[in-house]
């Protein structure tokens, strides 16, 4: 599996030819994360892509806020399992934090995703 990079502003990097990619257990991080960072219909060619951030977020059903994020990890093209998944909403600092680990087709990958809220 191979992917272009993205920066720290989430933008795409061009210039530097076969470097601006990343593969295997890193592209499919980098899937997990911009999958996560999705919307729910957000994508003009991808309607029914993304999380429903919006509804779930400000919902107190949490069971369904983490069926929509374990869902999405799992359907993550490369991920062949969840080990483990966890997820913390801070109130105060307003941000989402996902903590999972997953089997992949590499491997095993742990990784942490910090989602800001505050908007």
């Amino acid at each position: 599996m191979k992917v272009r990079s993205i920066d720290i502003n989430r933008d795409w990097l061009f210039g530097k030819g076969r470097n601006n990619y990343v593969t295997e257990d890193n592209a499919i991080a980098q899937s997990i994360a911009t999958r996560l960072r999705s919307f729910l219909g957000d994508c003009f060619f991808a309607q029914t892509e993304g999380i429903d951030w919006f509804n779930l977020l400000g919902a107190k059903d949490q069971t369904a806020l983490g069926l929509a994020v374990s869902t999405t990890i799992l359907n993550t093209d490369g991920v062949t399992g969840l080990s483990n998944f966890n997820f913390d909403l801070d109130s105060i600092t307003r941000e989402f934090r996902i903590t999972y680990g997953v089997n992949t087709i590499y491997g095993d990958l742990e990784s942490q995703i910090n989602i800001d809220l505050e908007v």
